[in-house]
């Protein structure tokens, strides 16, 4: 997810919904006065790694890091080794 650049009065008067997009989107704000940054508002973790990331964004978390070949390429063992080990639960309902 990129970094949106807003206004300090904007940010000031829509500050619970830009908190709510930092905590529950990852989303972080650099904050403007004039024309110069003066502040950044973003998650105190990745939030990949807090309950409840949405899997729909990480492909944008993988793009947006600088992962070396070598890095990636553990990734992708790492994966399939968490993919070789899920359990299917079977469905209670028998749905």
């Amino acid at each position: 997810m990129n970094t949106v650049t807003v206004n300090a009065t904007e940010f000031s008067r829509g500050l619970s919904e830009f908190l709510n997009k930092v905590q529950y989107t990852g989303q972080t704000f650099d904050i403007e006065r004039g024309k110069r940054v003066i502040a950044r508002v973003s998650p105190v973790s990745s939030p990949a790694l807090s309950a409840g990331f949405p899997i729909s964004q990480l492909d944008d978390l993988l793009a947006r890091s600088a992962l070396s070949d070598d890095e990636r390429a553990l990734m992708a063992k790492d994966l399939r080794t968490l993919r070789s080990r899920l359990v299917v639960k079977a469905d209670p309902w028998g749905l």
